[in-house]
């Protein structure tokens, strides 16, 4: 059974709030519009950077698979509703302005049939705010890139609990609000960026003949931690598709491995994520660690050529699909294997819509919009994959490109020769 926070408990407000007072009222404020225009009377959302987004909760309790750790439910008409486990109550009041906070699980947290209930808490919440017989929208459509973390039975439980409702996808609210990013949004993916930087530049330079893919981890691992200590922001999450030896040149989206040699043939395919405060740009280099031939540079320059080309033509009004044609104009002119796609929205995923695709033409940039601006060459003969990825967020005119280290350093200081 739910208990209503009557008032605050803990703290009068966030003394850490995820956002400004102003920003996380501008989200609310455009989700209800948003929910509105799509004739949907609720959204209930169950995923962690959806909750993240429109309410400021957060714990590394959001990624495990048994517990709930909040639901976030925002309402057409009034105010939203955060629904939090009980030892949450701290992170729901300290990090968010949600006033009207419930508890679920309370004393007995850990307790299974606690969990089981919550889908039957969810809906007695639905009901109270007048939405148990509208539409109501879940973290699904044809927008993708969401889900629901919860197991299936919670959700048949939801439904069934709220027969005389209807369930629509909620991506048009959600992506209305998120691909837009705000000025303070833009904010932390530069810095984000400029974190990813100086961790890029200690791989550079850190580089040894001799080392194994560990040894390479190892110089990432140190540089993150010097990112503010032991964290960049609040979250310093590092994801990263790390690639040297050519033992494992097709085993890809995978960390260091142990004993796999990087030799002179090899290269240091880094495609990292670096967070700060949740957002993540998503940006690739790849470095030469033997002598760079004319073959070679060749094929940087034809990645250069089109990332040119695909940041030109990022601008407001233009579809996903231009912004790809126009960046695999080169590549195809060149007779090299075109790629499926060109980039993908990011923010606080690290892959969102738009995805800048030749069959995404349903849908166009808009200003405020923060993109991964993403070139492959997979299939250039004698050449292991080669790819660069940097940031951009389209303007009012065009876009800002927020570039991490020179695209131009191709090779590590230390090169095996």
């Amino acid at each position: 059974m739910l208990e209503k926070v009557e008032k605050r408990q803990i703290y009068e407000q966030p003394p850490y709030p995820d956002v400004p007072y102003a920003e996380w009222r501008a989200r609310i404020n455009k989700a209800r519009k948003l929910l509105k225009e799509n004739d949907i009377g609720c959204l209930v959302l169950w995923g962690k950077e959806n909750i993240r987004y429109f309410s400021g909760f957060q714990t590394i309790h959001s990624g495990l698979k048994s517990l709930q750790a909040a639901v976030s439910i925002i309402p057409a008409e009034g105010e939203a509703v955060l629904i939090v486990v009980e030892p949450m109550l701290g992170n729901a009041e300290g990090l968010g302005w949600t006033k009207d906070i419930r508890m679920y699980g309370v004393l007995r947290s850990h307790d299974l049939k606690a969990w089981d209930e919550l889908p039957l808490d969810v809906a007695s919440v639905v009901k109270e705010l007048g939405y148990g017989n509208q539409k109501i929208g879940l973290e699904y459509g044809p927008l993708r890139d969401l889900f629901i973390p919860r197991p299936l039975e919670d959700i048949e439980t939801l439904k069934n609990a709220l027969s005389e409702a209807t369930f629509v996808p909620g991506d048009k609210v959600i992506w209305g609000c998120r691909m837009i990013k705000s000025p303070l949004e833009v904010a932390r993916i530069r810095k984000a960026v400029a974190g990813m930087t100086r961790i890029q530049s200690a791989v550079i330079e850190g580089f040894r003949p001799g080392m194994d893919e560990v040894d390479v981890m190892r110089i990432i691992n140190h540089a993150r931690a010097d990112l503010e200590g032991t964290g960049w922001g609040d979250d310093t999450v590092f994801g990263v598709d790390f690639r040297c030896s050519n033992q494992r040149r097709r085993i890809i989206d995978a960390m260091a491995f142990e004993g796999a040699p990087i030799t002179r043939s090899d290269s240091i395919h880094f495609n990292s994520a670096t967070s700060y405060k949740g957002y993540y740009p998503d940006h690739c280099r790849v470095w030469q660690v033997g002598p760079i031939t004319d073959k070679v540079k060749k094929a940087y320059e034809l990645l250069w050529q089109a990332e040119d080309l695909a940041v030109a033509a990022i601008k407001p009004g233009v579809t996903p699909k231009d912004v790809y044609e126009a960046a695999y104009q080169p590549v195809r002119e060149a007779g090299e294997f075109v790629v499926e796609s060109c980039g993908h929205g990011i923010g606080l995923d690290g892959h969102e819509p738009p995805t800048l695709t030749p069959w995404n033409d349903s849908i166009t940039l808009q200003e405020g919009m923060a993109l991964s601006v993403e070139i492959w060459l997979p299939r250039i003969a004698g050449l292991p994959l080669l790819g660069i990825q940097d940031t951009a967020v389209v303007t009012e005119d065009g876009c800002e490109f927020i570039p991490s280290i020179d695209r131009e350093i191709i090779q590590v200081s230390h090169p095996i020769l």
